[in-house]
Order: C-alpha cells, then structure tokens, then sequence
C-alpha cells in the first residue's frame, strides 16, 4: 500500500479497502490474474491440482491464496525472482501482511500452501529452489472435539425460527452431515418415497444415507412442501436467491446465528455435531460399525476419534466387570 493510503483517514480508507477487495474478487472470478507471469505458473499449479483429483472446495481454497500472491507480485517478470537473494523475504512480507493477524490454524495452513506451490515449481524445473522451504508456520494447537447432548441439540434446533433452519440443524447433528455436505445439498437429494439422503461427500464420492428417523422426515416433508422447494434449489442459501448455494464462511456464520438464537456459546462448533450424531449413535447401538456408516469413513480407527467415552461410561464399565465377579 502506499505512503498516501497510509496518511488518509480511516474513514476514506475503507471504501478504498473495499474497492481493492472488489478488484481482487473480479480478477480471480475472471481468471485474468493469470495474465501476469506469476499467475500463469498458479493456473498451471491448479491444473495439477485438478489433475490429482483434489477437491472443488480445496482448489477454490488453494486459488484464493495463490491468486494474492500473483496480484501482489504481478510486475514480477517470473517465479525465478523469488529466488533472488531476498526471495524468502518477499514470500515472508506476503504471509505476514496478507494473514498477519490470523489465527494460528489459518498462518499455519497458508505456509503449507504457499511451500507447496513452490515445491512444485522446484519439482517442475521451473526454478532451481524453493524460497519458501524453510518457512514454518505456527503449530496450531489441537482442539478437543466435543460431543453434545441430546437436550443441547434439541434446544439448538427448536430456538430456530424456520423450519428449514431446523431441517439443517437435524441433518448434521442426527445425520452427520459435514458443513460442506450440508452446503450443496439440493432438494432434489431429498427424497422422502423412498426415504434417502444423497450425500455430495469429500472427495467427489457421492454417498446414499436412509432417512429412518421419522420426525426429521416429517419436517423436510412439511418445509419442502409448505415452501413450495424446487429440485434444482438447495436446501440453505444466501438470502433469497435459493439457486445458489452459500459459501462457506457464509454457512459459519449462519451456524452461529443459530447459536445465538438458541443462547448457547458461540465455541460451539458444527463439526462438533457431527461428532454427537456418531456419538449418539454409538450408545445407543453399542455398535461402532453403525457409527462408521454414518460418518461414512473408511476405517474403524477414524471413527474412534468421533467417540467420547467419559469418566462415568468407563465406571459403569467397570460396575459391569464388578457385577459378573460378583457372581463368581
């Protein structure tokens, strides 16, 4: 930024701030950040990306990144000047001015990337070394998931105003659903003749869910109807336009007006319903197979992770042993 934006007033900054952002936005919606040297290499990275399968939301993710770091650096002639002697030092100033104030999780994830994206030019000769190998982000700190109580989700879900609200809320704390899932799901995955969820999982994979329980089927039923849902709308979007799907800050934010709504705290995470949809499954069935079904993953030991046995499951646990010897 320059000296002048610096010494103007924060209220004539901001539509300033705005407008760059706006720019920002446009170029990488058009793509024609990638008319600078540094931005043909990102679109070459993605296409690689794109080849290796990666996900829409992860490429979207990626070209969020990297597209700054092209626009920052579009005088630059190519990637080799990030390998001068002060290459490491530009990448350094791009992560600390763009993501300087973030959350470790986020300086951490945007490091990755950015080494990344530079391994691979190394691995594709398009430079002799990587400036950013030695850079390390924070190491973020690893958060206890948590799993809710039945009487904490059924409060979440009935504060909600909208039927469809308490649609969304059920499907991921009693059906598991990942925020992602939930974001693209359409009407038309819903379908209430035959009682299945089509689930757009990770990975592209598209994984079929029964809808046995029979309240949330009713409710679906009645929102669905009542409002009148296309098949082509999807289930939650952004205002009024039901064609288009939210993004996904926008789903975080939406989760946390339903937190609020409902007065309980905003630590509350959704991916922690999640891990109560499994959990419950699991003591109600015992059955740690039906929760894997649920979470649709592709080992036992990962479920494990969704479980949260407490001191008090382990006590009866033990009560149990106590009984049978007991008995002799």
């Amino acid at each position: 930024m320059s000296a002048l934006a610096v010494d103007l007033p924060v209220i004539e900054r901001a539509p300033m701030m705005r407008e760059l952002e706006r720019l920002e936005a446009q170029q990488v919606k058009d793509k024609s950040y990638q008319r600078s040297p540094v931005g043909r290499e990102v679109g070459a990275y993605l296409r690689s990306r794109r080849w290796e399968d990666k996900s829409t939301n992860t490429l979207s993710a990626d070209e969020t990144v990297l597209a700054r770091l092209a626009i920052r650096h579009a005088d630059f002639d190519s990637l080799s000047e990030f390998c001068s002697p002060i290459g490491t030092a530009y990448v350094r100033e791009f992560l600390e001015t763009e993501w300087g104030g973030a959350a470790p999780a986020t300086k951490a994830q945007r490091t990755s990337l950015v080494r990344s994206f530079f391994k691979w030019a190394v691995d594709e000769e398009k430079i002799p070394f990587s400036p950013a190998a030695k850079l390390k982000g924070p190491r973020a700190k690893n958060r206890d998931r948590l799993a809710y109580e039945r009487t904490v989700r059924i409060r979440l879900i009935q504060a909600q105003d909208s039927l469809r609200d308490q649609c969304a809320l059920q499907l991921v704390s009693r059906m598991a659903l990942r925020k992602n899932e939930l974001r693209v799901l359409r009407i038309r995955d819903i379908d209430l003749t035959r009682n299945l969820l089509v689930v757009h999982s990770k990975g592209g994979d598209i994984d079929i869910l029964p809808l046995a329980l029979p309240d949330l089927r009713d409710d679906l039923y009645l929102h669905i109807n009542g409002e009148q849902r296309r098949l082509d709308e999807y289930l939650i979007y952004p205002r009024s336009d039901r064609t288009r799907p939210m993004d996904s800050s926008s789903v975080h934010r939406w989760f946390k007006r339903c937190l609020e709504r409902a007065e309980l705290p905003a630590t509350m995470e959704l991916h922690e319903m999640r891990h109560s949809a499994a959990d419950e499954l699991w003591r109600v069935t015992g059955n740690i197979v039906l929760a894997q079904q649920l979470l649709r993953h592709e080992s036992v030991g990962t479920t494990q992770t969704y479980l949260h046995p407490t001191r008090d499951d382990l006590a009866a646990g033990l009560a149990q042993v106590a009984a049978v010897w007991a008995e002799g």
